[in-house]
């Protein structure tokens, strides 16, 4: 039977399923066989006995969803894969800000060309923080570590991890993987 982990208390070591047939199933650590603690809202696979209780709690791995553009671009939540990253972002920017910098000084006075840059730039500004928090979401971080980024000599660290380091293997809390496996 499959369901929906609607909590898990560690301290107990007991939780509880909704499964898909309408009913509350409790269950215990020893019936959990995902890898890591369940997580509320994670699908899972289970089977039951006569007392309402789950056993052999088995993780469903969800699918993962390609992000639409506007949600490519604008939303924070999710994650998105390095090849995502470069092909669908890092790539296309500097190729459009290239060229867009050479139109703009063959074009317009040095004051315009800059003033136009900076309209681009600033348009650039909530895209590039969303795609960051959603590659430190691939790496299993939370948002604020790209706060990183701001600090000195540091900032090598995220640069490493968010451009050039797989994400987690697998889903982790902020979503399925974007690395299919097959």
């Amino acid at each position: 039977m499959r369901g929906n982990v609607i909590g898990f208390d560690p301290d107990t070591n007991t939780g509880a399923i909704s499964g898909f047939d309408g009913n509350r199933y409790d269950f215990v650590t020893q019936d959990w066989r995902g890898h890591g603690p369940p997580r509320h809202g994670d699908i899972v696979d289970f089977q039951t006995g006569t007392d309402q209780r789950a056993h052999d709690i088995y993780l469903i791995e969800a699918e993962y969803a390609q992000p639409s553009w506007g949600e490519f671009l604008l939303s924070p939540h999710g994650r998105i894969s390095r090849s995502q990253y470069w092909l669908r972002w890092a790539l296309p920017v500097i190729v459009v800000t290239i060229v867009l910098e050479i139109i703009c000084f063959s074009i317009f006075s040095p004051a315009g060309a800059a003033t136009i840059i900076g309209l681009y730039a600033l348009a650039l500004l909530w895209p590039s923080i969303v795609i960051l928090v959603k590659r430190s979401h691939d790496r299993d971080w939370p948002w604020p570590f790209i706060l990183l980024f701001l600090v000195p000599i540091v900032s090598i660290w995220p640069l490493i991890e968010l451009w050039f380091l797989r994400g987690t293997i697998g889903g982790n809390r902020f979503g399925a993987d974007p690395v299919s496996r097959g």
